[in-house]
């Protein structure tokens, strides 16, 4: 998504203690926040405190990470998190659902009718950003290489997608084309006109996201904060059909993916039963602007079967 660029901003290397992690190498120096040439392992600090509707509370706790719990995976200084989900899933089950749907972070109401699912949230990531306001307890002072004028405010997102996928490819369009688990957009690989979305990589925060000019945090690039280099569950596009990380449940790498980015297989999610599902893959750039950058981008541009409804897309 195409945003107007502040000049680029001197990195701070500030000792700070987030749900993100701790200090490493800023999306954009070296390897880009998409490439696997920055992880290492650490602790993280979660949050503790009741889920509110608003992180800006005027406390000292991100309540957006209430339900979450760092794990030692940490990738360019952000902690990879486990999600608890028991307090929600009781109407999922009793709806019907089961598997990945019950990944979702109870920040994400999910509910179900015979046909379809419906996914909505509030937008915002239950990580920590610097593109949440200063004064958002959810701030973390960090400085991307391009930083993002814009900031992280709440934009209400509702997907509808059909329960039973079907096959019929087409073009995406730019705006949310899928809900990550923790609420966020995902959105393709792709920028606005004009813009390069290698280059723009560049503004994304230490989770891999940032703002678009209509506040909307969202993710083009595997989100560290949900998947890093695993077969980890992702978020489900408008399409119906699930998006895991770069791995298949065996741990093997697929090897022919389709035009949409995705093949037939086992899932950690159904693993006893071959289904269509998306995976995060990694593209090179063949712009003159960014030429042989790589990054691991969450979609092609391309839905393997017709979407469904949104609002706040």
């Amino acid at each position: 998504m195409t945003r107007s660029l502040a000049p680029a901003a001197a990195l701070l290397f500030l000792s700070i203690t987030t749900a993100c992690g701790s200090t490493s190498k800023p999306p954009g120096e070296g390897a880009g926040p998409g490439d696997a040439a920055s992880s290492d392992t650490g602790p993280g600090d979660g949050g503790d405190a009741s889920p509110s509707e608003s992180g800006d509370d005027g406390g000292s706790t991100c309540t957006l990470t209430a339900n979450t719990t760092p794990t030692g995976t940490v990738t360019n200084g952000c902690a990879l998190v486990t999600r608890d989900t028991s307090a929600c899933n009781a109407s999922r089950s009793a709806a019907g659902l089961s598997g990945f749907w019950l990944k979702f972070s109870c920040r994400v109401t999910v509910t179900a009718t015979s046909s379809d699912v419906t996914l909505a949230s509030d937008g915002r990531p239950d990580h920590e950003s610097n593109y949440f306001p200063a004064t958002d307890p959810c701030y973390a002072p960090y400085s991307p290489v391009d930083l993002d004028p814009n900031h992280i405010e709440v934009h209400a997102l509702s997907l509808t997608v059909p329960l039973a996928p079907t096959s019929a490819s087409q073009a995406m369009s730019l705006g949310a084309v899928g809900m990550a688990v923790d609420g966020s957009a995902i959105f393709d690989n792709q920028a606005a006109p004009g813009d390069d979305i290698y280059e723009e990589a560049s503004s994304f925060d230490r989770c891999g996201g940032h703002p678009s000019p209509a506040e909307q945090y969202h993710y083009h690039t595997e989100p560290y904060a949900i998947s890093y280099d695993d077969d980890a569950f992702i978020g489900v596009l408008r399409d119906g059909y699930p998006l895991y990380g770069r791995h298949d449940a065996d741990g093997s790498t697929p090897a022919n993916l389709d035009a949409s980015g995705g093949h037939t297989g086992t899932t950690p999610d159904s693993p006893s039963t071959a289904v269509y599902h998306y995976h995060v893959n990694l593209q090179t750039s063949h712009a003159s602007t960014s030429a042989g950058q790589t990054e691991w981008f969450l979609t092609t541009g391309t839905y393997a079967g017709p979407p469904g409804t949104c609002t706040g897309c």
